[in-house]
């Protein structure tokens, strides 16, 4: 009986790798078993990521469960050692969250104790450790070495008093490391001068992820000074850490000559301001690609107009700009037509050359009528992203409707994203024969617009959003900033739950009138295409016959 052969392309280790990455896990533990070849690079692929702790432990010796601590069922041996050693050559990433109900420090502690070699996982590149208290802290650095690059790492608990010793102890067994995410639950003060400590011993650091309000003007200024740091960020949320937004009230690093020589991507808080002198400052990043700007602090439209003149005028590279205005008061959210955003306001876009995405959000309405959306589009034909305020807290002044919609589709031919604030009323909807699709649209966001006939609105969208499209509705107000800025009127939260469920509706609908409109228009594609085949055949036949077009067919 003749064997068949597998494929040559199998034995390739580079392609058979790619194909094995593609199926699922209980597959790999299938695959593990085909051959050697096939089990190196199973095993290599099941090893990679390690995001549960107990499973990599129980590789080095069976342990037993006594209340809320773990203990091995004896100490590891040469032998355990040696075992373990094959697979934790392959570890690439771990990811480890403490859990309160079960402790791991005593495994640890017998690791550290018996292993064989100073690097437990030496091929580790990624290591994340979320703790919660100093014994869980001090673990982290078993898994520490020179070739480590990527850190997420709790801050020290506010308890712990000597914050400083353990960043540096961070710095000498990983001095190499090119990004750093810290998460922080406490505000920035308390941890600055151990923060400037841990990026003094990190020269090769590229890129840094800091908890809001920890861009504080000492810190910025050090990060200035790193030859390596091209991204600066900062991220909302419980996750990341609440700090304090008076610690960058004023916001005034010291540039010198030589500043930010990588730096590409930039997000911190201040007043704008701060901002303007920070960007006209001598050794400004001006060659910055995104820039992101938050403030929570009330600002009229005409300083956001001097913002942007001065950015088109300073940063000609940049490519993405985003702008959140976040001030608001509980209480107090009465429309002051002063302060609205107005297309005068935003006309300094048009200038960057190369801006393609932009992002703004406020809490009242942009004024901006149906005319100007139609310049906006016309004039900015390279346009990828653009949210305009989708979500306003003041939510009955209306200025755009679906037509709003049109303009970019017509226009903006790589526009994947666009947010709009709309009362999408069934009235003002133009006529569909007109409409043309967009084509790259992934995302349309309406924030808290307003749907008054859910099936003629998603009637509507079916003939310009593509298949894969998503409708976002919602507010991310209450996600970011301090406690006061996240809270918001009764009166607000009940509206946008109102307006909530039919633009559902309108979510739910969609697709499948999307693919109803895909179907009709292969439908007629394959119908126009069988008539133009009929016609050329017509023409053959009467051109072999020489039978002109307006002969008659009647024969006398």
């Amino acid at each position: 009986m003749s064997v068949v052969q597998p494929h040559r392309v199998l034995f390739i280790p580079e392609l058979l790798g790619i194909i094995l990455s593609f199926v699922d896990e209980i597959d790999h533990v299938n695959n593990v078993c085909v051959c050697k070849q096939w089990s190196e690079i199973a095993l290599d692929i099941i090893w990679k990521e390690v995001d549960d702790l107990s499973r990599l432990l129980a590789l080095l010796r069976p342990y037993k469960i006594r209340g809320r601590y773990n203990f091995f069922d004896g100490l590891p041996d040469s032998r355990d050692w040696a075992r373990f050693q094959k697979y934790a050559n392959r570890v690439r990433i771990l990811r480890f969250q403490q859990d309160s109900d079960v402790h791991y420090t005593g495994l640890l502690d017998d690791m550290a104790r018996t292993r064989t070699t100073l690097d437990m996982l030496p091929n580790l590149h990624t290591l994340e450790w979320i703790y919660e208290d100093v014994d869980c802290m001090e673990r982290a650095t078993l898994f520490m070495h020179p070739r480590l690059k990527h850190l997420v790492i709790s801050a020290p608990p506010l308890r712990y008093k000597d914050k400083v010793s353990f960043f540096l102890d961070v710095c000498v067994r990983a001095p190499h490391l090119h990004s750093l995410d810290l998460r922080v639950p406490y505000r920035v003060q308390y941890i600055e001068t151990a923060i400037l400590e841990l990026l003094r011993g990190l020269p090769d650091l590229k890129k840094v992820i800091f908890p809001e309000f920890f861009l504080t003007s000492s810190i910025v200024s050090e990060l200035s000074r790193m030859k390596h740091v091209n991204i600066v960020q900062f991220e909302y949320g419980h996750e990341q850490g609440y700090g304090e937004e008076k610690d960058v009230d004023t916001f005034s690093p010291v540039l010198e000559q030589g500043a930010f020589p990588a730096l590409w991507d930039l997000a911190f808080t201040a007043r704008i301001e701060h901002v303007m002198r920070f960007m006209n400052a001598d050794f400004a990043p001006i060659n910055l690609t995104s820039l992101y700007i938050n403030t929570y602090v009330e600002h009229k439209p005409e300083e956001l107009h001097m913002l942007f003149v001065m950015l088109s005028e300073r940063c000609c590279r940049l490519s993405e700009l985003y702008v959140l205005l976040a001030h608001h008061i509980t209480g107090e959210l009465e429309l002051v037509p002063a302060n609205q955003i107005t297309f005068n306001t935003l006309t300094p876009l048009l200038s960057f050359p190369n801006l393609v995405t932009f992002q703004v959000m406020h809490k009242y309405p942009i004024n901006i009528t149906l005319e100007e959306i139609e310049e906006l589009a016309c004039r900015w034909p390279s346009l990828e992203s653009l949210t305009l305020n989708e979500e306003p807290l003041v939510m009955h002044e209306f200025t755009l409707d679906l037509r709003a919609l049109v303009p970019f589709a017509r226009h903006c031919p790589k526009l994947r994203r666009l947010g709009l604030f709309i009362d999408a009323n069934p009235v003002n909807i133009p006529p569909t024969l007109e409409l043309k699709p967009f084509a790259a649209l992934c995302f349309l966001s309406v924030g808290t617009s307003r749907a008054r006939d859910p099936e003629a609105v998603a009637a509507f969208l079916s003939h310009l959003c593509p298949p894969n499209c998503k409708l976002e509705v919602g507010v991310t107000w209450i996600s970011f900033g301090i406690r006061s800025c996240r809270l918001l009127d009764d009166d607000v939260r009940v509206e946008i739950t109102r307006r909530f469920h039919p633009w559902k509706s309108v979510r739910d609908i969609l697709p499948v009138l999307i693919q109803l409109r895909n179907e009709e228009r292969e439908k007629s594609r394959a119908l126009q295409e069988e008539v133009e085949d009929l016609r050329m055949r017509t023409r053959l036949l009467m051109d072999k016959v020489d039978i002109k077009a307006s002969d008659s067919c009647i024969v006398v």
